[in-house]
């Protein structure tokens, strides 16, 4: 994991700091990397994963300015620095359940203070749940604890809390450590609220399975039309990472409206 520069604990275990040349990561007391910055861009998304869960904000409407985002997990925070950086009149939310996170997210991973970025400590399942009906365009989740994805993120109730969140063209953005059983309650409960389910798969690693990326949208999806490949481009400029690849590889999962 590199050179360790910082270590601590609290109620849900270690949290700790290390640095890899110009990298700067952070995990939880296990092998798995929790986030991953470059600390001279802390801006630039490293993981392909999270570069992934970018492609979401081509699914909430046509535009590509202003629009209120909800991040749950912070981790090292290059999510919501990202977000932050090139979209500065967005109103950007994060949620993290471990105050420790936050204080290491900003003293060693240079998360900004800015007026559009807001850290709440709080449960994600709690935070979303007492969100007001239409309350956000986007959510990303990236919920994972030392071994893994929390497990709030695979309930039903998460899924309903999340679409109720949600504008009415809005997009649940969802991390998973592995994809949902065809199916499992779980699945079921997200093909009958959204209208659209678009799944990428990030590439193996050796000894990992490939995360899946879920898009969840509330209303249908016309993919690669030439206004959508066209503002795919354009996000693919502003933030430099190869969201054109990835969107080319997208597909639809479900097209049609709830049930």
């Amino acid at each position: 994991m590199g050179k360790e520069l910082y270590r601590t604990k609290d109620d849900d275990g270690s949290i700790v700091v290390t640095q890899r040349g110009n990298k700067r990561l952070l995990s939880f007391g296990s092998r798995l990397e929790q986030s991953s910055v470059l600390m001279n861009m802390p801006h630039f998304l490293i993981h392909q994963y999270t570069q992934i869960m970018l492609l979401g904000l081509l699914f909430i409407d046509a535009r590509v300015d202003a629009r209120r985002m909800t991040i749950l997990g912070l981790g090292g925070g290059a999510l919501s620095h990202c977000l932050s950086h090139y979209f500065p009149d967005s109103a950007i939310k994060v949620v993290e359940i471990r105050q420790a996170v936050i204080d290491i997210a900003y003293e060693w991973f240079d998360l900004p203070r800015r007026d559009n970025l807001h850290v709440v400590n709080a449960d994600a399942m709690h935070y979303l749940s007492n969100l007001e009906q239409g309350a956000t365009d986007i959510i990303f989740s990236d919920l994972y604890v030392a071994e893994g994805m929390s497990a709030c993120q695979a309930q039903q109730a998460f899924i309903h809390a999340g679409f109720t969140a949600l504008s009415e063209q809005g997009c649940l953005v969802m991390n998973f450590h592995q994809r949902p059983d065809e199916g499992s309650a779980l699945m079921a409960t997200i093909e009958r609220l959204f209208s659209e389910i678009i799944i990428h798969d990030t590439e193996s690693l050796p000894g990992q399975s490939p995360n899946s990326i879920m898009f969840c949208c509330k209303r249908t999806v016309a993919l690669h039309t030439p206004e959508v490949n066209w503002r795919a481009e354009l996000l693919t400029k502003l933030v430099k990472v190869p969201l054109s690849q990835y969107y080319r590889q997208l597909s639809s999962k479900k097209s049609r409206g709830p049930e």
